[in-house]
């Protein structure tokens, strides 16, 4: 519940930085606003990732029948789809303001294949874990 609250979250950034940076792009003086909200989005991702990280690794590992490769190989690409997001939201106000498209649909079809695959309940189960063991 708690990375679900955190995806609403990250998504309602995304928007307000979204708005923002069109405006900046066309000739609004917002770019303090932008910055600030480009610097919450931030945050916002890095405490979701911090958690996520955390988190993700101990679920998975409840369950014995998830083997260690298959969880360290979904963590590292897990980290590494991070790393690509981080590279988007990093640069000036100017830089940041012209990939925020991308970086809006990338991060949100993230999330939502989070939310359909890991995050959803029916995930964990033992029945789910050996099928994919197989």
């Amino acid at each position: 519940m708690t990375l679900l609250a955190q995806h609403e979250e990250i998504r309602w950034h995304l928007e307000q930085c979204a708005a923002l940076a069109v405006r900046f792009k066309s000739g609004a003086d917002v770019d303090r606003e932008l910055e600030d909200a480009l610097r919450e989005l931030r945050r916002e991702v890095e405490v979701h990732n911090e958690a996520e990280n955390a988190l993700i690794r101990v679920l998975l590992v409840r369950s014995a029948r998830w083997g260690s490769q298959l969880i360290d190989r979904m963590v590292e690409e897990h980290s590494a789809e991070h790393a690509a997001f981080w590279t988007l939201l990093t640069g000036s106000v100017d830089e940041v303001a012209t990939r925020i498209s991308e970086l809006n649909e990338q991060l949100d079809a993230h999330m939502a294949a989070e939310e359909r695959t890991f995050l959803a309940p029916h995930v964990l189960r033992d029945d789910v874990i050996d099928r994919h063991r197989q």
